[in-house]
């Protein structure tokens, strides 16, 4: 097993069960499967599939469907765009974009550490280009794939 869609599946079902502690055990439970990866890229893969710990145990918290209940009205978000390693500025319907920051800051999302909202302009902060890639794909998914 080679590809990092096959990684990742790997690790998005190991940790549907709830029962690894660290990402030693993750590293054990790979190599167990015949999965050679290391602790930077195990790190990254983490990150991108948005685990967390929760009550000491590894966990891919389901992304939130947004499809039946949008975060935001359609049409509100104009554009979403990447500006260097850290930042996604966001366009929105004139007035809209402090309530579009506090939607986004309500769905917890681990790649994005904090988000500003002017009037039509939302800045939103990753901790790095890999965060960044990972926050436009959940933002996709919430505003839809039109606006990148």
């Amino acid at each position: 097993m080679s590809t990092k869609e096959q990684r990742l599946d790997e690790v998005r079902k190991v940790l549907s069960n709830g029962s690894v502690r660290n990402q030693a055990e993750l590293l054990a439970y790979l190599n167990g499967k015949g999965v050679q990866v290391n602790q930077s890229t195990l790190s990254r893969d983490l990150a991108e599939l948005g685990a967390r710990k929760v009550a000491g145990m590894y966990v891919i918290e389901p992304e939130q469907d947004v499809s039946e209940n949008p975060i935001v009205s359609p049409g509100v978000v104009k554009s979403i765009t990447p500006c260097g390693p850290h930042l996604v500025v966001i366009r929105t319907a004139i007035g809209q974009a402090q309530p579009v920051a506090i939607a986004i800051e309500s769905l917890k999302e681990p790649a994005i550490v904090g988000t500003i909202g002017g009037d039509d302009t939302v800045f939103v902060a990753t901790k790095d280009r890999r965060s960044q890639a990972v926050a436009i794909r959940r933002m996709r998914h919430w505003f839809g794939d039109s606006h990148v």
